[in-house]
């Protein structure tokens, strides 16, 4: 009687390939729109392919690209967006250099982890404040939002105590002066966040 030896052959597990290779931070979701399982992100941040930020952000550690500062808003902060003199100082409105990035949450909104460097500082917005005037930058590495200029000014004159009267008037200086600047959306920016009044007498000064 001849016995058949049996050969079990073990299948291989398949090679994951990250898919976005240029982009510093994604979201689970992003992975599972892609076709990835929680079991393979997980395999993933097991082979070192990515890290876990929290608990819907990866930081790719293959990521080789500018590492742009306000991509760490992104990949930190969910629905993050950069305000008040980070803003203006990226708009041109100010040559204040702040040492945190200064970024809008909505109210009651919940930050798990911040990274060590850069320093980023968190303002809670109300809904009206925080919805109104974003626009999103795409750049190296992914994208981050950010208020428009003249969002960041009505913002600035709001918190004018926080920065000094001359430091917020600084910021509209410099926006009168540019060519592309919107004074009819100022306003009406002004109008809805109820800072026009306030707007009005420094516009009466300046224009």
């Amino acid at each position: 009687m001849v016995l058949w030896n049996r050969v079990i052959t073990m299948k291989k597990t398949k090679p994951l390939v990250f898919p976005y290779p240029k982009k510093k931070y994604t979201r689970t979701n992003e992975l599972l729109e892609e076709g990835y399982s929680y079991y393979m992100i997980n395999r993933m941040e097991a082979e070192g392919m990515i890290r876990r930020i929290n608990g819907h952000t990866y930081e790719n550690l293959s990521y080789v690209g500018d590492d742009h500062d306000f991509l760490y808003v992104s990949g930190y902060v969910n629905e993050g967006v950069i305000c008040l003199m980070s803003a203006a100082v990226y708009h041109g409105l100010s040559t204040f250099r702040p040492n945190r990035i200064e970024t809008a949450i909505r109210q009651k909104s919940r930050v798990t982890t911040l990274p060590s460097w850069p320093k980023i500082a968190l303002h809670y917005f109300s809904k009206q404040r925080y919805e109104l005037g974003i626009t999103k930058v795409e750049c190296e590495g992914g994208s981050f939002m950010i208020y428009d200029k003249e969002k960041t000014v009505c913002d600035m004159i709001t918190y004018r105590n926080k920065y000094g009267l001359e430091d917020s008037l600084d910021v509209l200086r410099h926006y009168l002066s540019k060519e592309d600047r919107d004074i009819n959306r100022l306003v009406s920016y002004a109008k809805k966040l109820r800072s026009y009044h306030i707007l009005s007498k420094y516009l009466e000064v300046l224009l």
